[in-house]
């Protein structure tokens, strides 16, 4: 009896001790198991981190422009295939069709609707050659759309085949576990990042899921980060570019304003963007002539500016042998018809002041009217009691606009006595066509009173009481148009 009891104490004991054993091991392995769950998601954390410290030192790094979204694609396939332990990684475009396309891939990332059957038999070479081909994908595809649907990452097991392709014999090239993610910007779906076939040949893990899921976001933000920089790179371009314009346009507009004897003469330029289609010069003809032109190539910016700077050019080349301010007029509409296109036109008017004989010659080519402050009699020359003002209308189409001889027939030229203390006003219609904040244009009376109060004072002065009322006028100090004032005064 008694040895029955220890063998029943003994037997009692032993299963007491594989019990608490058996616990053990299994606390062990769940503790484990739990420890490595733990710094795997550390792992992927930090190589999530890592991801976007390496999209950023790259979008830092030399040039702005330069930043391509290889860059990017690099850093999310390099990312996703250490965190996730995948054999390959493919990111896929929603292109125009509303399909997916692969466009950056890692490893060998099997075709997910099996091989077309002229592959059959093929070396792994081969079978590279068959992503060549850029197979796609429609978006309602199985592979893609419980990741659609639910907007998240998802483990995808089945990959039906399509008609006529096969499965080759290549492990790497057979999808087993494949993880699809989808990436959006702005909210709106672009593409999926999908990793395929874990390199230990078990299956990803949920924690690997997570970090594909995680990937996709931190992708969409690094996209979103390289499009923005490249808008910014693409804008510091076109400014320094701009900026070359201006200083070139700047060269081409007179240094010097040539100061005839008895002669006081102040320009004023104000481009409405970085470069204008304002024109003004100013040429010294000998003999006590001067010839002043005001002209406005039709549109802005750049284009505009490259007609000025060919009007300008033509103007020097045609001045100094012309007769007359309509003469030259005519001539330069002849030289300059083949620089317009469909639609674009430029105004002008020509001064030539005749200081020896005290005249005046003026032609416009449907160009905004000139003002001439008079302070003495036409006829006699004698002084006024009040000054007079007067706009001078004279016929003209705009250059560019017509044929040549029509051109010629249009424009009339009128002249007039220039005494002591006249003024004469060039200007473009960015002056008289700026509006203040009721809508109402600045217009010609205002003009005109502003100078008449200005009777008797030089020049600059003249012209900066313009601008200075104009800015009151409009509450600004850059306006809407290009604009060009140009004042010439009897001294």
């Amino acid at each position: 009896m008694s040895e029955f009891v220890t063998i029943a104490l003994l037997v009692g004991v032993s299963a007491f001790a594989l019990r608490s054993w058996l616990v053990l091991r299994h606390s062990k392995s769940e503790y484990y198991r739990l420890d490595f769950s733990l710094q795997h998601e550390r792992y992927s954390n930090r190589l999530t981190v890592d991801f976007m410290h390496a999209v950023k030192r790259s979008l830092e790094t030399g040039e702005a422009q330069e930043v391509t979204k290889d860059t990017v694609f690099r850093s999310i396939l390099f990312t996703a295939i250490r965190g996730t332990r995948a054999m390959s990684a493919c990111i896929f475009r929603l292109n125009e069709d509303d399909a997916f396309e692969p466009i950056a891939r890692a490893g060998l990332f099997p075709l997910l609707g099996g091989y077309p059957a002229r592959f059959r038999g093929a070396s792994r070479v081969g079978l590279i050659r068959a992503h060549f081909e850029k197979t796609i994908y429609a978006k309602d595809a199985p592979c893609f759309a419980e990741a659609l649907r639910s907007g998240t990452a998802t483990l995808v097991r089945a990959f039906p085949l399509a008609p006529g392709n096969f499965v080759p014999d290549d492990p790497p090239a057979v999808p087993r576990d494949v993880i699809v993610a989808p990436v959006f910007l702005s909210g709106k779906l672009i593409g999926v990042i999908a990793v395929a076939n874990p390199r230990h040949r078990g299956r990803f893990t949920p924690s690997e899921i997570k970090l594909a899921d995680l990937l996709a976001q931190q992708a969409g933000m690094a996209l979103q980060m390289r499009t923005l920089l490249a808008v910014r790179a693409e804008k510091q371009r076109l400014d320094f570019e701009l900026g070359i314009a201006a200083s070139i346009q700047k060269m081409l507009l007179p240094r010097y304003i040539p100061q005839a004897h008895s002669i006081d003469i102040a320009t004023t330029y104000r481009p409405a963007q970085t470069v204008g289609g304002d024109l003004y010069d100013v040429f010294d003809l000998g003999g006590g002539r001067i010839a002043a032109i005001v002209a406005d190539v039709s549109g802005h910016g750049v284009s505009a500016a490259l007609l000025m700077a060919i009007c300008r050019t033509n103007f020097h080349r045609i001045a100094p042998t012309s007769i007359s301010a309509a003469d030259l007029l005519r001539r330069l509409d002849r030289v300059m018809a083949h620089s317009f296109s469909r639609g674009k036109f430029l105004t002008a008017v020509c001064a030539f002041l005749d200081t020896q004989r005290n005249t005046l010659s003026l032609a416009r080519a449907g160009h905004e009217r000139p003002l001439l402050l008079s302070n003495n009699d036409p006829a006699t020359g004698t002084p006024l009691r009040e000054p007079k003002l007067e706009f001078l209308d004279s016929g003209g189409l705009a250059v560019g606009l017509t044929k040549p001889e029509i051109f010629d027939a249009a424009i009339a030229e009128i002249s007039r006595p220039y005494f002591r203390n006249d003024a004469l006003i060039l200007y473009t219609d960015g002056l008289t066509e700026e509006r203040g904040a009721d809508g109402e244009e600045f217009g010609s009376e205002r003009l005109a009173r502003v100078v008449r109060r200005m009777h008797g004072e030089n020049a600059r002065r003249i012209n900066d009481a313009i601008i200075a009322e104009l800015s009151a006028f409009s509450g600004k100090t850059e306006f809407s148009d290009d604009l060009t004032l140009v004042a010439i005064r009897a001294t």
